[in-house]
């Protein structure tokens, strides 16, 4: 499941967040640049991005010593930091409960890690709307089939407009 060896740096931080979250009972589900790396894109990320299942931070909230023994710093519970420095950012919107039940299980290093469905992750990178969001919907358009119906399902008409350029110009580009 690992991109060339893209996640060493977070090898441990991706784990302690993965143990956490299961140990908590919380639902999960791997997103961002990570996410994006296992679809097909090559590229760099300064962290780890999760969505979580709403009550999160009560969760997170009412158990301390939990958080701190899996290494991260337990005065934050909308981000998470962990004590080798990387961050653990935290999805938050009004899809975040849909994401987490859509997750994907993907085996990596002997243990399954739930990954937000290539669909899912792609309606997060069109409304973030940032320029690297777009060379990752590209990228993951190059390397895994998606259903266009779907995407429009879960985005707006603008974002999916958006999308729909990005998809010819991904096209276009062959």
């Amino acid at each position: 499941m690992e991109p060339n060896g893209a996640f060493e740096g977070y090898a441990g931080p991706l784990v302690d967040a993965v143990e956490l979250f299961e140990a908590l009972g919380l639902g999960y589900a791997l997103a961002g640049g990570l996410a994006a790396m296992l679809y097909g894109r090559a590229r760099f990320t300064e962290d780890v991005d999760f969505v979580l299942a709403s009550g999160h931070e009560q969760v997170l909230a009412a158990n301390r010593q939990r958080m701190e023994h899996y290494r991260f710093k337990p005065d934050c519970t909308f981000m998470l930091y962990h004590q080798s420095g990387v961050e653990i950012d935290i999805w938050k919107d009004e899809h975040a409960d849909e994401i987490v039940s859509r997750a994907r299980s993907m085996e990596w290093r002997g243990r399954s890690v739930q990954v937000a469905d290539p669909h899912d992750l792609i309606a997060m990178k069109l409304r973030a709307d940032r320029l690297t969001d777009h060379s990752d919907v590209a990228a993951i358009l190059r390397q895994t089939p998606i259903d266009d119906d779907r995407i429009k399902s879960l985005v707006s008409p603008r974002q999916f407009r958006r999308y729909q350029f990005i998809r010819r110009r991904k096209d276009s580009a062959r």
